[in-house]
C-alpha cells in the first residue's frame, strides 16, 4: 500500500448564513501550507491547513488529518478538542 503525505489548505467563505468550502490548495511542505493559511486568514471567512496521509492506489485517507493551522470561522469538524 503506497502512501503519500499531503499538505493542503482549505479556504472557507460566507454565502449568506452558510459557510462553504472555497479554494483547496496542495503544498509540498507543512511550512508552506501553514504560511499560506496564515496569509489567507485576513482574506477569507476561515482557513485551515492540514496534513493527511492517503493510500495512492485507492485514494483513501490512511490516518486522521492533522490540523497544522486554523483561522476564522470553520465547520465543526475542525473545532479543536
Amino acid at each position: 500500500m503506497p502512501e503519500k503525505t499531503l499538505f493542503v489548505v482549505q479556504q472557507f467563505e460566507r454565502m449568506g448564513k452558510r459557510l462553504v468550502a472555497g479554494r483547496l490548495m496542495e503544498f509540498k511542505t507543512a511550512a508552506e501550507a501553514q504560511g499560506r493559511a496564515d496569509r489567507d486568514a485576513t482574506r477569507t471567512a476561515g482557513v485551515v491547513a492540514l496534513k493527511q496521509t492517503i493510500d495512492t492506489d485507492t485514494g483513501e485517507v490512511v490516518e486522521d488529518p492533522v490540523v497544522l493551522a486554523r483561522h476564522g470561522e470553520l465547520p465543526a469538524e475542525f473545532d479543536p478538542g
